[in-house]
């Protein structure tokens, strides 16, 4: 349909009468476009319809009138100059003395005027000039009179507006402008003043420093500031009445209930902090001088605020327990004010970073919801990014230890089974005299209805800030090699698990699932780069898990990045060596501080084969090497001929088949035992490789008893030769480890199979 024959059918149609214009407004808004109102010979028809419109006496028509007037405006600039004089004057008239929608749209369709030809000089000074202080004075007197709260919402961000971009105009209403917003800023009990008030009240406030023009404008902002820097002192002061503090004024006592006071002055001390984050938001045509130090000694106020202080016997405890209900709101109230503080600020507040976030660190070491959890990473994400390096390894590694935990609760859990088999193991009790346990290894698989990890979006943004506080701590900041070793497996291991991980389960929002994984991917692929001349080693587990390619993320190329440590620009010779700390450490060259960094962070490793067999065998001793070279001798002896004197007795024995390597289990007595060996005939190369085979402590089972020293076997492959008596404490001399070597190097003798010793 062309746009003429639309706009034809909309004027025959949906706005034949006034009724139907009220019925099908939304229809007509959705239909209208850019292209329908081209000049055309329908185009006055439809100014004309809805100026009679916006001048009938009917109040729905007026507000379907107002509606077209405010889309037409939108769609057609010539339209609007060309009807701005007779809009202007009639919705003027009605902005006071109609119901909530129409005077809505009378608000929004002046600012529209007033601020979508600010470009044409003649237009400001027919319709503007004129107009706009009129407009002010009626916008204040309906925020006076009006009760309708979001009347008075979009009263306040209008005439916010209208003085940011006529703030010259508007000068002479600076005093009634002030008492607007400072009205509604000045808190309510006991019911708090609605947030979307305070945060237009606050706008409002910030931009009235632009009517000192440019001179005077620097001087108004840094006075609100310092007034409400004091303002909000003064709310905390009241706050922390019953908690005697060198560091706060002496309070004076509350005139009114504290039932009432105390959320008066908690929404007080809310209202002073958007103002005071609105004010460090807001522009300046000249620079100005910010307040650093009492911005930051009132945050450190805020974060400082406990509950577990000592208590006065004469304090009156419905007032500290009032005080105390409101002690978790100060410390987000502090991060909300220094976000905007470490926006603004940047590296001008690297003098305070310590001890900012050494309470930042603190209050993340307590147990907190996710939602302030997401509020103090966030705040000190902020801090990181927009300051200067952090060169205090402790404070850096405290705050990666606080931050790892949260993101644990991706990698899988111990199960109740597992503790038990472990504990068991641990105490040496046998499976088969334990009951049955009620839960079994692995039923996990079998539970339909499983938890998913982050249930709330809080959760969910937890993981991702949490990710990104550790990339800057790693990256950005100097960590101790353990914790910086934990948090650089940590991460790894939940890019590698996480592509096991179904969408589904992760959150009930599956743009998490990606999010969180491009996050990952990015920040071990910086982390396994290494150094300038040498790549870490996870390097190869990074791009094993992506499938040898990283996809471009955030506008860095990965693969470049990867390609460059391949095919490097500089001689190897020329870099320097890496240090060890920026290297990726793994279990087997974990050090025992990097093990009680885990365990203190509540990680654990899965164990391996080596370590259950460790755990399942029997605790037994194992010999030096130096016995160990005995019995190999006692071993080559055993296949001499009988005519050389042995110098172990041997017992008779059954030798059994040789099995695999693998297979070999030796038995290997203790020292504790007699000096009577039992050692088999073996030839020689079963012997040589008894001698090279290092038994592992684990798969040793316990020794077999002795037999008496009178036993006596005949046979003519052996001889029983009694042993003196020992004593555990007093083991027989054993060779040297050079005489074990030089028997190894004695050839063996020859026996002459075709001899026969009965002729001699």
């Amino acid at each position: 349909m062309k746009a003429s024959h639309r706009l034809r059918d909309l004027l025959q149609l949906q706005l034949a009468s006034d009724s139907y214009a009220v019925l099908h407004l939304p229809f007509v808004l959705d239909t209208l476009s850019k292209e329908d109102l081209q000049p055309s010979a329908h185009t006055q028809k439809w100014i004309a319809r809805v100026n009679s419109l916006i001048h009938s006496k009917d109040p729905g028509a007026k507000w379907s009138g107002l509606c077209l007037a405010f889309q037409t405006a939108v769609y057609s600039k010539a339209v609007m100059l060309e009807c701005a004089q007779s809009w202007v004057a009639a919705a003027m008239s009605l902005l006071v003395n109609q119901p909530a929608p129409t005077t809505k749209s009378a608000i929004r369709l002046l600012r529209l005027i007033f601020s979508n030809a600010i470009d044409v000089p003649e237009f400001q000074r027919q319709i503007c000039l004129p107009h706009v202080p009129k407009f002010g004075n009626a916008l204040i007197a309906i925020a006076e009179k009006e009760a309708n709260t979001e009347v008075k919402i979009v009263v306040l961000d209008t005439l916010a507006h209208i003085v940011s971009l006529y703030p010259s105009l508007c000068r002479p209403l600076h005093a009634a402008l002030s008492n607007t917003a400072l009205r509604h800023l000045n808190g309510s009990s006991p019911n708090p003043t609605p947030d979307a008030m305070v945060e237009a009240c606050s706008r409002l406030y910030c931009v009235l420093p632009l009517t000192g023009g440019k001179v005077g404008a620097t001087g108004l902002w840094r006075k609100s500031l310092d007034d409400t820097i004091a303002f909000a002192w003064g709310a905390l002061i009241q706050l922390r009445s019953t908690y005697p503090d060198q560091a706060y004024a002496k309070a004076a006592p509350l005139a009114e209930d504290p039932i009432i006071g105390i959320p008066l002055a908690l929404d007080r001390l809310r209202a002073g902090v958007q103002v005071i984050s609105d004010l460090l938001r807001a522009t300046a045509s000249r620079p100005v001088l910010i307040s650093i130090g009492p911005l930051v000694r009132l945050c450190l106020a805020l974060f400082q605020c406990e509950t577990h202080e000592k208590t006065d016997p004469m304090v009156d405890p419905v007032v500290r327990s009032l005080e105390d209900a409101v002690v978790p709101a100060l410390s987000m109230l502090a991060c909300g004010m220094l976000v905007p503080l470490a926006q603004t600020c940047r590296h001008h507040l690297t003098p305070h970073l310590p001890a900012l976030l050494s309470h930042l660190t603190y209050h993340l070491e307590q147990p907190q919801s996710p939602v302030r959890s997401v509020r103090l990473l966030r705040t000190a994400q902020s801090i990181l990014e927009n300051g200067l390096q952090l060169h205090d390894k402790t404070l850096s590694s405290r705050l990666a230890r606080a931050t790892m935990p949260l993101l644990t609760v991706i990698l899988s859990e111990r199960t109740q089974v597992d503790v038990e088999n472990e504990q068991g193991v641990a105490h040496g009790r046998s499976k088969k005299g334990k009951k049955r346990a009620r839960g079994y290894e692995g039923d996990e698989v079998f539970k339909v209805g499983r938890k998913i990890i982050c249930p709330t979006p809080e959760e969910g943004d937890l993981l991702l800030v949490s990710v990104d506080v550790l990339e800057n701590l790693l990256l950005r900041a100097q960590v101790n090699p353990p914790v910086h070793s934990i948090a650089s497996r940590l991460l790894l291991s939940i890019y590698a698990s996480l592509p096991q991980l179904p969408p589904a389960m992760l959150s009930s929002d599956l743009s998490l699932h990606p999010r969180l994984y491009s996050k990952l991917q990015l920040v071990c692929a910086h982390l396994a780069i290494g150094t300038t001349s040498t790549m870490s080693k996870a390097l190869g587990i990074v791009l094993s898990v992506s499938g040898g390619t990283l996809g471009e993320i955030n506008g860095i190329s990965a693969p470049t990045e990867i390609d460059l440590l391949l095919h490097p620009r500089v001689p190897p010779l020329v870099r320097s060596l890496p240090h060890v700390e920026m290297l990726s450490l793994f279990r087997a060259e974990e050090s025992q501080e990097e093990s009680d960094t885990r365990t203190n962070v509540g990680l654990g490793v899965v164990p391996d084969e080596s370590d259950i067999a460790e755990l399942l065998a029997p605790t037994v001793n194992v010999l030096p090497r130096e016995t160990l070279a005995e019995v190999a001798e006692a071993t080559r002896n055993a296949s001499r001929p009988q005519v050389q004197a042995q110098k172990y007795a041997a017992m008779q024995v059954d030798v059994a088949p040789p099995a695999a390597p693998s297979a070999v289990v030796a038995k290997v007595a203790e020292p504790s035992i007699p000096s009577a060996l039992a050692v088999p005939a073996m030839p020689p190369a079963a012997a040589s490789t008894l001698e090279n085979f290092h038994v592992p402590p684990s798969s040793l089972p316990p020794p077999p008893d002795p037999l008496p020293s009178s036993t006596a076997a005949s046979g003519p492959r052996s001889t029983t030769i009694p042993a003196p008596p020992t004593t555990p404490t007093a083991p027989p001399p054993m060779p040297t480890e050079e005489e074990a070597d030089d028997d190894d190097d004695e050839p063996m003798p020859t026996i002459d199979m075709g001899s026969d010793s009965d002729s001699e």
